[in-house]
């Protein structure tokens, strides 16, 4: 098992409320195919979310170089504070750690993230790095899985899993498109981190909940429900309408195998943590899984405060869990889906 210690998050200092973000883009995208479409706002299931950057920075028209040389400073500011969170809560050192896990899919940085945070921060110099790009919101399941593989074979150490997200800084007002002003309503920024540990750490017997085993599953014929394409202006969002419809039919096949080995059913899992990607995603994966009234609170009540955080969502979530430990049952899930098209699931077992 890998035994989840303590989740850290950071979060920008300015708070957008929804009405905001939908009084812009009604001006912004006056005479484009996506004006007058006002109700994507309503049905996203987002009341605020935090961003790294003023409204009006949003609608000048940055180049990519610009938003991208932005990101980095905004990044490792917001990865520096979770991470710090993290550990103090988990009573660990940074030194401590003998491997980390990064993610994010909304800049660009070579060297990588983690390589600028070792260069201001007192990380061991044998410190293992696993950088992940282009996996999306799938990203934060992704990490936390290669961690859970990783200290089953390590079982003595200690890692971190941090993930930082800035969607708005992706954000194309002049594109004009129904998937920008989807993309306006649902994402915001943030960074969280998680810390694990081995069987054998020291610190095992502080663990709150144990991930016990996993699941990876890429469905055919599905690259183009999710993604990126790049061109000049950077990174163009792909976003399929059908993407509800693809979790619905899939999802169930994708998690099946890995309750069945541990002969768990759906309504034994408390917490449920999933990424939303939307009211209109976690909808279908309440329908795909036969889930209960309010199976899906905890995501439900993330999105309504945050909006997607894409790979950062289910750590969010994940230290949600945490503080509701107390009313969870044995088992529980973390599952997220994302570009692939994939499912990423890890089972947890409360301690």
């Amino acid at each position: 098992m890998a035994r989840v210690l303590s989740v850290g998050t950071a979060l920008p200092d300015v708070r957008c409320p929804q009405s905001v973000i939908r009084e812009r883009c009604e001006k912004a995208f006056a005479g484009t195919d996506a004006a007058g479409r006002e109700g994507v706002f309503d049905r996203a299931g987002v009341e605020t979310r935090a961003l790294v950057e003023s409204p009006d920075y949003y609608f000048t028209g940055a180049s990519f170089a610009t938003r991208n040389a932005d990101y980095a400073p905004h990044a490792a500011s917001l990865a520096r504070r979770a991470l710090e969170s993290a550990l103090d809560e988990a009573g660990v050192a940074l030194e401590e750690l003998t491997h980390l896990f990064s993610v994010t899919t909304t800049g660009l940085m070579t060297p990588s993230l983690d390589a600028h945070l070792a260069q201001t921060m007192p990380f061991r110099r044998t410190l293992k790095r696993t950088p992940l790009f282009g996996v999306g919101c799938a990203g934060g399941a992704v990490a936390l899985t290669r961690a859970y593989e990783y200290l089953r074979g390590h079982p003595s150490e200690t890692v971190a899993v941090l993930s930082v997200e800035l969607c708005s800084l992706t954000f194309l007002p002049q594109d004009g498109t129904m998937t920008q002003l989807v993309a306006a309503a649902l994402f915001g920024d943030g960074a969280a981190c998680a810390i694990l540990c081995g069987e054998k750490s020291p610190y095992a017997r502080r663990a709150k909940l144990a991930f016990v085993d996993s699941e990876s599953v890429l469905i055919p014929d599905s690259l183009g429900v999710m993604g990126w394409e790049f061109g000049a202006d950077g990174m163009r969002l792909v976003l399929s309408p059908d993407a509800p419809a693809v979790v619905e039919r899939n999802l169930e096949d994708a998690l099946c195998p890995l309750l069945a080995r541990h002969g768990v059913c759906v309504d034994e899992l408390s917490p449920l943590v999933l990424h939303p990607g939307s009211a209109r995603i976690l909808d279908a994966c309440e329908r795909a899984m036969g889930l209960p009234d309010g199976a899906a609170a905890l995501s439900r009540a993330f999105l309504k405060r945050h909006g997607n955080l894409s790979s950062a969502s289910v750590l969010f979530i994940l230290k949600d869990a945490l503080a509701e430990r107390g009313r969870s049952a044995r088992w529980g899930l973390l599952a997220a889906l994302g570009p692939g098209f994939a499912c990423e699931a890890l089972l947890i077992r409360n301690s």
